[in-house]
């Protein structure tokens, strides 16, 4: 019988590697994303035809950072005719780029009183919610539900009532209302509910963790994360995360392409693909 003594520096090596090989999995694994890759540069090639179709859009969300990112792509590439931005408040915005900008300030406790903001538009993004890392969000769950599912699906609901043909809505890595986690359980309801109303076509977008560069970052949770994920993000930059940037041009690039399925779900991978990052 051969004995063999396998020492803590021994057992950490094989960590790392068996992480390396998944993380390389999750990087290099055909999934079929050559397509979403091919699709945005068609759209990047396409925006002045675009802007010909003279189609509107609405915001919901335009004030969190991945709205903030989603409404620079919009201005500055000029899409649009009107893009209208429907929030708590209305913000101050300076500069020509913005003068397609319609501002509707709602109370999202009473949308049904609002109902004109969602009407005649061509394309609607939702980005409303908290972050997954906003314990102090996501640890009060009526809260997290109420933000997250109740003003999400209203939201679409009066948009598709008011035309939308087009909804492209922001999720979660892992969504599924079978989830055992309250946070992606309430992401995947949220999509099965989208789902159900029947868009012309849905574009649903599960990216995994968003890399922000918050200046004034004050969570000392979230600041770790990304410090941790930064050789990560370098080495396997589609396995686990995603910089807001790509993620905003992907969200804008999917409205400009063809519609090829009613329903479309996009991971990771696909978002760095229709975001333009090979």
């Amino acid at each position: 019988m051969v004995t063999v003594k396998v020492g803590v520096a021994g057992v950490i090596s094989v960590v790392v590697i068996l992480i390396g090989v998944f993380l390389a999995w999750l990087e290099y694994g055909t999934t079929g994303e050559e397509e979403y890759w091919r699709m945005a540069t068609a759209a990047a090639q396409t925006d002045e035809e675009f802007l010909s179709t003279n189609q509107s859009a609405f915001m919901v969300g335009a004030t969190g950072e991945t709205g903030k990112h989603i409404l620079e792509e919009l201005t500055n590439r000029k899409l649009f005719r009107t893009v209208t931005l429907i929030g708590r408040r209305e913000v101050k915005y300076d500069g020509e780029k913005y003068q397609s900008i319609v501002q509707k300030v709602v109370d999202f406790d009473n949308l049904d009183d609002h109902a004109d903001a969602f009407k005649d538009h061509d394309v609607g993004f939702i980005c409303l919610g908290a972050r997954a890392g906003n314990t102090g969000v996501t640890s009060n769950l009526p809260a997290l539900r109420k933000v997250d599912h109740d003003y999400v699906v209203k939201s679409a609901e009066l948009a598709k009532a008011g035309g939308c043909r087009h909804l492209v809505l922001l999720s979660a890595m892992k969504a599924s209302k079978d989830a055992s986690h309250p946070y992606s359980k309430i992401k995947g309801e949220v999509e099965e509910e989208a789902k159900a109303l029947g868009f012309d076509r849905l574009s649903i977008f599960q990216p995994a963790v968003i890399m922000v560069d918050r200046k004034d970052e004050t969570r000392v949770g979230e600041w770790f994360l990304k410090k941790a994920l930064a050789p990560v993000a370098f080495f396997f930059p589609t396995a686990l995360t995603v910089p807001i940037a790509t993620l905003a041009r992907a969200m804008v690039n999917v409205a400009l392409t063809p519609k090829d399925k009613d329903v479309e779900v996009l991971d990771n991978k696909a978002i760095h693909r229709m975001g333009g990052k090979k």
